[in-house]
């Protein structure tokens, strides 16, 4: 009796120490944000957010009653949290934060810097931080987020999808979260960067469900590249081989495609289907640091135009010497590229520094900038085809043979 009476009360005492649902939020009463857009305006932030339409979202067919599974509100304020507030003048339910897929700045924010419209977006607790940062190239954000995509019903999903696709497979876009983008901004030594968006297409034509009725849809979409930043200042905008180069610069990149002339003089298509980046940092005689990036990369063969003959060794060691000259010559230029118009380390240079010479670099600390625009970075690859596909032979060089 006492054991049972002894448990009794620390079973009571225990149901006291629970919380219970003092903080729950009916999903009747929340409009799910999606995607965020913020532009730069006179009176300070517009804000667009992208709410899921929950009774049109799960419709596979299409809108049952002429709505669109999204909706869009923009408000105007001084402050990115004080346009959120004035946005519920409009929407039926209280925003809710924490399942937002992407964040788009338009390009005259960006350039202007984005510290103060993330201050919020990283002090607010509701929000996580494995969402990805946009920037809207030549455009403002308000625009990318009232397209109507393809494929997916619910556009900030759409984004978010060909940014995971597109950074695996093309490696010529950025994967860049909150939590990434901040780290960068704070340490010493690197410098952020975001992936780009554009629109291609007529802007009134996505606005319309018609966009997706047509089989060439009017409007699309469409990546553009890298957005180079310098502390929170948007400064440029890299192509898809400068991109290419700083993925492969950063040891971010899963695969990707290309192609390199072959010893016969056609031309040999290659998929990378893995690849490693080292920096190798040394003193030189005046004691300053020079780079070493080092790549190690598996290729197979995707494509042989011409009438090489595969089953030589050396025809395979040809390649494999060509694309090593290309990524050696071509990463070494996009690096000095970058350095010399942008001045802007997205590389992490100076960490790789601060890391292992921490002494040194405090000499560099106050003026890496500076230096970094002139510091010797050397590129060194090593190439291995593995594969060359079931067809062993060119298709040309068969023909001839014949």
């Amino acid at each position: 009796m006492r054991g049972r009476r002894a448990l009794t009360i620390l079973l009571i005492l225990s149901l006291m120490s629970l919380t219970g649902c003092w903080s729950r939020k009916e999903l009747n009463d929340l409009a799910l944000v999606m995607a965020l857009g913020i532009d730069l305006v006179p009176e300070g932030y517009a804000v667009t957010a992208q709410v899921m339409n929950p009774s049109e979202a799960g419709n596979q067919k299409g809108a049952s009653s002429g709505s669109l599974p999204v909706v869009t509100y923009e408000s105007v304020g001084r402050t990115v949290p004080d346009a959120l507030q004035r946005m519920l003048s409009m929407t039926p339910r209280m925003l809710y934060l924490a399942h937002i897929r992407v964040l788009v700045f338009g390009e005259a924010l960006a350039r202007s810097g984005v510290s103060d419209a993330l201050d919020y977006i990283s002090r607010d607790n509701q929000l996580r931080t494995d969402f990805f940062l946009l920037v809207a190239k030549n455009s403002k954000a308000s625009k990318i987020l009232e397209i109507i995509t393809p494929f997916e019903h619910i556009p900030a999903n759409s984004l978010y999808s060909s940014i995971l696709v597109s950074h695996k497979k093309w490696a010529a876009t950025g994967k860049v979260t909150l939590q990434q983008f901040i780290t960068e901004l704070e340490r010493g030594g690197s410098n952020p960067i975001m992936s780009g968006v554009q629109l291609k297409g007529d802007v009134e034509d996505g606005e319309s469900a018609k966009n997706v009725q047509s089989i060439s849809p009017k409007t699309l979409i469409q990546h553009a590249g890298i957005a180079v930043f310098k502390k929170d200042k948007l400064v440029g905008w890299l192509g898809e081989p400068l991109s290419k180069s700083v993925n492969y610069t950063l040891n971010d990149v899963d695969s990707t495609v290309g192609n390199v002339p072959s010893p016969d003089g056609g031309t040999a298509g290659f998929i990378v289907t893995q690849a490693n980046t080292a920096m190798d940092i040394k003193l030189n005689d005046q004691g300053k640091p020079e780079f070493t990036v080092k790549l190690n990369i598996e290729a197979n063969l995707t494509t042989v135009e011409g009438t090489l003959d595969l089953n030589k060794p050396s025809s395979i060691e040809g390649i494999e010497k060509n694309l090593e000259k290309r990524f050696d010559d071509r990463m070494a230029s996009d690096i000095r590229e970058v350095q010399q118009k942008y001045s802007s380390d997205i590389f992490g240079f100076g960490e790789a520094l601060h890391r292992k010479y921490p002494h040194l670099w405090k000499d560099y600390r106050n003026h890496w900038e500076d230096s970094f625009k002139t510091v010797k970075i050397s590129v060194h690859s090593k190439v291995a085809i593995r594969r060359i596909g079931s067809v062993i032979q060119p298709l040309q060089r068969e023909l001839e043979e014949k």
